[in-house]
């Protein structure tokens, strides 16, 4: 059952591949199937390699994952006999930049799903796709009246009190 549901998982991964290059910033997961004390989640260094136990610094800038995959799979096979790998590609992370107006500060929201960095957008409907560095104004600008109108009439009513004391 489990050797099944790793094969489906293997050809679904493959299938779903696409032509996507990897590239430096991508996070991959790389599973051999059988050596739970192999697997490891890496991210693709500037250099465009991956370090892998065995292996060692691993080219993986400019490949398919299919490729990638396939290439792993032949590497791993001269250490271990008949080596199932299997290699998921991490979506990349989401920037949202909320800044707030009135305070005059930034702040920077790691989002790890579509759905999570719309919410920080506070936009259901955003264009927002995972790698994407959004910015978003989270108040509107400082109203004079609205932050001072308590200053303004207390003022006002000292001024009274004063003038009225005064007058007698």
């Amino acid at each position: 059952m489990k050797k099944s549901i790793c094969i489906f998982l293997i050809i679904l991964n493959l299938s779903l591949a696409g032509e996507y290059l990897l590239a430096p910033g991508d996070t991959l997961e790389v599973k051999v199937l059988g050596k739970k004390d192999l697997d490891t989640k890496q991210t693709i260094a500037p250099d465009g390699t991956i370090s892998l136990p065995f292996l060692g610094r691993v080219e993986a800038q400019g490949q398919t994952l299919k490729e990638f995959n396939n290439n792993l799979k032949s590497a791993f096979s001269k250490y271990i006999a008949n080596a199932q790998v299997v290699v998921f590609l991490t979506p990349r992370p989401i920037y949202v930049i909320q800044h707030d107006i009135k305070k005059n500060v930034w702040d920077v929201k790691k989002a790890e799903s579509v759905d999570e960095a719309r919410a920080y957008l506070g936009r259901p409907a955003a264009p927002v796709q995972h790698g994407d560095i959004v910015s978003v104004n989270i108040s509107q600008k400082p109203d004079w009246w609205e932050d001072n109108w308590y200053k303004v009439l207390t003022g006002a009513a000292v001024a009274v009190g004063i003038y009225a004391t005064v007058r007698r």
